[in-house]
C-alpha cells in the first residue's frame, strides 16, 4: 500500500509536468513561423540568385592545335596550346586548371616498338604522375594567370 500512496504522487506531477493543450498549441505556432522565415529566406537567395546577370563564357585564348592521326598531339607546346584554349575557354577551368603534358608513349618490354612514339597529351593537374610536366612554369601569380598572361584587374577574365 505504501508504493501505492508513492506512485500517485508521480503519476500527478507527471501530469503537471505536462504541457497543457494551449502551452503545445503556442509551441507549434513558434515551430511554423521559424518555418516560415526559413522558407522566405531560402525564396529570396533564389530570387536574388535568378537576378544575377549571367556571364558568358570568355573567348578562348590562341588557336586550337590540330591532333595527329592517332589523335594525340604532335609536341608539347602543341598539347600545352591544347589545354590552354580549352581552359581560356570556360571560367570554372579557367580557374582552376594548371596545365601539364607529356608523351603518353612508354617503351614497353617484350613489345615491339611502334613506328609513332610521339602521342602527347595534356590535363589539368599533376595528378597523371611524374611524367606530366607543367606547360607554363614560372608564372608570376601578382601579374600572370597560370597560362603565363598578363592579368589586367580592371579587366578580369572571370570575376
Amino acid at each position: 500500500s505504501s508504493s501505492a500512496a508513492q506512485a500517485a504522487p508521480q503519476r500527478s506531477s507527471w501530469r503537471a509536468s505536462r504541457p497543457t493543450c494551449r502551452e503545445a498549441m503556442a509551441c507549434i505556432r513558434r515551430a511554423g513561423a521559424a518555418l516560415l522565415l526559413v522558407l522566405a529566406g531560402s525564396a529570396n537567395a533564389r530570387t536574388l540568385r535568378a537576378l544575377a546577370v549571367q556571364q558568358p563564357p570568355p573567348e578562348p585564348v590562341g588557336e586550337a592545335p590540330e591532333r595527329d592521326k592517332d589523335g594525340g598531339f604532335g609536341s608539347k607546346a602543341a598539347a600545352c596550346g591544347a589545354c590552354k584554349f580549352a581552359a581560356t575557354g570556360s571560367c570554372a577551368m579557367y580557374k582552376s586548371c594548371v596545365c601539364y603534358a607529356t608523351n603518353s608513349h612508354f617503351s614497353v618490354g617484350g613489345v615491339p616498338e611502334p613506328t609513332d612514339t610521339v602521342h602527347f597529351a595534356w590535363a589539368c593537374g599533376n595528378e597523371g604522375g611524374s611524367k606530366y610536366e607543367m606547360c607554363f612554369p614560372g608564372v608570376n601569380e601578382l601579374y600572370e594567370d597560370t597560362f603565363g598572361d598578363k592579368i589586367d584587374p580592371n579587366n578580369l577574365k572571370c570575376p
